[in-house]
């Protein structure tokens, strides 16, 4: 009986099935709907693929649809790719599209400048819907641009793991990078030993994703030298390789994970190194200065920023850093880590209000101490660290912090600063009453900048920062980031207010 009933209900459903009216597609005369009239694709090196855009494409009516066609404008010789209905094409014919149902078309572009007499390189996708015909435009900008890919490898020994093979790029000795096209590094960037690297002012320097550069022992860095350049009109600009606007302030787009995500890493025994008119975002870590002879100064940087940066924007890992005019912003982590070494940091803004996620970590963290492989704590004495005429601030409730070794030296003082922190933290790291460490200094006001959240650090008419720093210092850093003439009683930070 069972047997016979499952016999029935199996010839009823297969009659049903049989007169399920099956679904067509006409073609007709329809205006498609678009979610865009004009695709705007990245800005691209030459050679280098674009991110993906999505173009939707939505059938209006109750019928079903069938696109006789759809096609790019420069047909097989675009530089333009399509994903259509999820076949890889630059002409599909009789495309079906449901009554009211949309479509993904997905574009990419990767373009040959070498072949175009105008950088800015159009196209239109094409549809023709039973005669109708419509479209949508395609608009990217390339760029040619100096690249640099990995010319050898270097061998690290790991014993008893195998070794570490690490592709890299050995630049020219005494190379000189100029401002006429941007420069594109792949991989990791050598400064060899006893060489140096020059980037004019002006210059633009991209890195792919996991790339860096290290400047390795006797090696020179030497950016915007003759400090010719401008922070505002013509900086040195430093950050990942994709240019579309979506990626404009993404951080942790670059940085090599041989040295934990450093974007640009200063190595031990490498002094001289200066940085004038330059601007370093994006990175994981933004810029790391090593040296085990901190009496000697490894950088000397000026008129610059190092912005937005996943982890730390300056590190200094025994180093000697002068600073003038820089301004540290929105790092995940701090804006500027010290592990020991020697530091003179004048007429500098530390302003870190990140959103990317939480963060704990201070903007700047002062340490005199390192961890060994085996857990144990070694001294790294910091010898001196200064701060003259310098904000400290942001959206944590304190933005200085110290770690301290007994035993070790930690010597630091913040003269006429602006700052924001703890007047008695728990652990007792630091009296904020004592001269020797904070002179003269402004706590837990807010120094009004302009637009704190949107990045500009400049002060606002009514900042308590305006004619609150020490003459001596202004003295010494006679003009702002922006070179204009401090007045006789300067203001603190970076920038000073122009009436």
């Amino acid at each position: 009986m069972g047997k016979r009933y499952l016999l029935i209900v199996t010839g009823l459903l297969l009659l049903s099935w049989g007169c399920r009216k099956e679904l067509t597609f006409q073609p007709s005369s329809v205006d498609l709907r678009f979610s865009e009239d004009t695709i705007f694709l990245d800005t691209v090196f030459t050679t280098i693929g674009s991110s993906t855009r999505t173009l939707v494409v939505k059938n209006p009516t109750d019928e079903n649809l069938l696109i006789s066609n759809i096609r790019l404008g420069r047909g097989q010789s675009s530089l333009y790719r399509l994903n259509v209905d999820g076949a890889s094409t630059k002409n599909a014919n009789d495309v079906e599209l449901l009554a009211n149902d949309s479509m993904y078309i997905f574009i990419e572009v990767t373009a040959d400048v070498s072949s175009q007499t105008d950088p800015l390189y159009l196209d239109s996708i094409i549809f023709n819907t039973g005669g109708n015909l419509q479209n949508v435009q395609l608009v990217t900008l390339a760029q040619d641009a100096h690249f640099y890919y990995p010319n050898q490898t270097i061998e690290i020994n790991r014993d008893p793991l195998p070794p570490l093979i690490i592709p890299v790029r050995v630049l020219d000795c005494n190379d000189i990078w100029q401002n006429d096209k941007p420069h594109v590094v792949y991989g990791l960037a050598i400064v060899d030993e006893n060489c140096s690297l020059t980037i004019e002012a002006g210059a633009q320097v991209h890195f792919h994703s996991g790339s860096g550069m290290f400047v390795g022992s006797n090696a020179t860095l030497l950016i915007d030298p003759t400090n010719v350049g401008d922070i505002e009109t013509n900086p040195v600009l430093i950050q990942g390789d994709r240019l579309e606007p979506l990626y404009e302030e993404i951080p942790g787009q670059w940085g090599h994970w041989l040295f934990g995500g450093v974007g640009i890493f200063i190595g031990q025994e490498s002094f001289g190194n200066t940085i004038n008119n330059c601007i370093i975002k994006n990175a994981n870590i933004g810029l790391r200065a090593d040296s085990t002879g901190a009496s000697n100064v490894n950088l000397t940087i000026k008129n610059s920023i190092i912005k937005n940066n996943s982890r730390v924007g300056l590190y200094g890992g025994f180093a000697n850093i002068e600073a003038e005019n820089l301004v540290l912003s929105n790092n995940g982590l701090y804006s500027f880590f010290a592990l020991g070494g020697n530091y003179q940091f004048r007429h500098c803004t530390f302003a870190n209000y990140w959103t990317q996620s939480s963060r704990n970590s201070p903007s700047i963290g002062l340490t005199n101490f390192f961890e060994t492989p085996s857990g144990d704590k070694a001294i790294r004495d910091l010898e001196n660290a200064y701060f003259g005429n310098c904000i400290v601030y942001g959206n944590n409730q304190s933005e200085f912090g110290v770690g301290a070794l007994s035993g070790g030296k930690m010597n630091y003082q913040f003269v006429n600063g602006l700052m924001r922190l703890e007047k008695n933290p728990e652990d007792n790291s630091y009296d904020v009453n004592d001269p020797d460490f904070f002179l003269d200094c402004i706590l837990n006001q807010d120094p009004n900048f302009v637009d704190d959240y949107g990045g500009d650090y400049q002060l606002d008419t009514l900042s308590p920062a305006i004619n609150a720093g020490n003459t001596a210092d202004g003295a010494l850093v006679p003009l702002d980031i922006l070179k204009f003439v401090r007045s006789g009683v300067p203001d603190i930070g970076a920038y000073e207010r122009q009436e």
